[in-house]
């Protein structure tokens, strides 16, 4: 049979006392202003100041024509006294504004509501303007791209002629694809051999 297992027993040491650490509990400033007072012109304790007068000299005012005046006063009268601003006044209602020779209303269906719109000229050519703009600017951008592609060739070509003239070592395109491929390596962080 088997004989039951001893386990081994050890007293485990007490925790030694340390002392509690001294921290300062943290402060801040709160900050504050001095209140600047504007006393108003009513609570000031000093009497206003007084102004010496100078002779007046008697000039004659600019006198206006009778006539204008006159004019003036006619006209004043028959604005209160015409019919349309009587009935205004009348009614309390607004007036409505005309609309502009470029603008039509539209009314919105279901509704009793009207939406100035531009007129149909007008949407037309900003429209047109608008589309002719897009696709110019489509057409160049592919364009271009196409240019560089067929272009980057023969001016690499040109300049290893004009290096191979000056006595320059050429790199040839194996080379370049490797030592592009290397840099690439280089900006993900990984370690060249």
């Amino acid at each position: 049979m088997i004989e039951p297992l001893v386990i081994p027993s050890f007293q485990v040491p007490r925790t030694p006392l340390l002392p509690a650490p001294v921290l300062e509990l943290p402060r801040a400033e709160i900050p504050s202003y001095v209140p600047m007072v504007i006393p108003q012109a009513t609570e000031t304790d000093t009497p206003p100041v007084q102004v010496e007068k100078t002779e007046e000299r008697d000039e004659p005012e600019p006198a206006t024509p009778p006539d204008l005046r006159q004019l003036v006063r006619e006209a004043l009268r028959q604005v209160q006294a015409a019919p349309s601003v009587q009935r205004v006044e009348a009614s309390n209602q607004a007036v409505p504004e005309p609309l502009a020779a470029e603008v039509t209303e539209i009314v919105v269906p279901g509704t009793s509501i009207a939406v100035p719109v531009p007129k149909a000229e007008i949407l037309s050519a900003a429209a047109t303007t608008s589309v002719i703009s897009v696709g110019a600017t489509l057409a160049a951008t592919s364009m271009f791209k196409r240019l560089v592609s067929v272009i980057k060739p023969a001016f690499k070509a040109v300049a290893a002629k004009v290096q191979k003239l000056r006595g320059k070592k050429i790199e040839t395109w194996g080379r370049q694809r490797l030592r592009e491929r290397h840099q690439r390596k280089g900006r993900r962080g990984a370690n060249l051999p």
